[in-house]
């Protein structure tokens, strides 16, 4: 894999996520994060951990389309790797942490399945867009 292929579809999924995540964060379930946010006395995030999540949410998109490619040896249909990719990073991101935060008390059950659903939406189809920049990439630059 060449690195500018891998990291343009990086962006591009992570991107794609970190556009999923505002609407679900900042218009859906904004109400439900200020309840939270006030239940716990915590002080809304600043422009600090917006930076670090938008960095954290472009790494993961940089790996799930890395997940893709080494996929693509068991699936050999990138578009059935791509999506595979996208659901372990569901998996093991979004359902795994939501599970664990709302046992603890952290999330409210409403929190923790519209993030689960949405994230089950949200991260095969990014990754599928992310994987194929990749793919076109990788072939614009192949010697012919």
């Amino acid at each position: 894999m060449h690195l500018f292929p891998l990291l343009a579809g990086g962006i591009t999924t992570g991107l794609l996520i970190v556009l999923g995540e505002a609407v679900l964060n900042l218009t859906l379930l904004a109400g439900d994060w200020a309840e939270l946010f006030a239940r716990f006395e915590l002080p809304q995030p600043g422009p600090a951990v917006a930076a670090q999540g938008l960095l954290k949410l472009l790494l993961l998109g940089g790996f799930a389309v890395w997940l893709a490619g080494v996929l693509q040896s068991a699936f050999p249909r990138p578009l059935v790797a791509a999506v595979v990719a996208g659901l372990i990073v569901w998996f093991l991101v979004w359902a795994w942490v939501q599970w664990g935060m709302l046992l603890a008390g952290y999330v409210t059950p409403r929190v923790a399945l519209f993030t689960v659903v949405w994230g089950l939406l949200e991260l095969p189809l990014a990754v599928c867009a992310g994987a194929a920049v990749r793919r076109r990439l990788q072939h614009a630059r192949a010697p012919a």
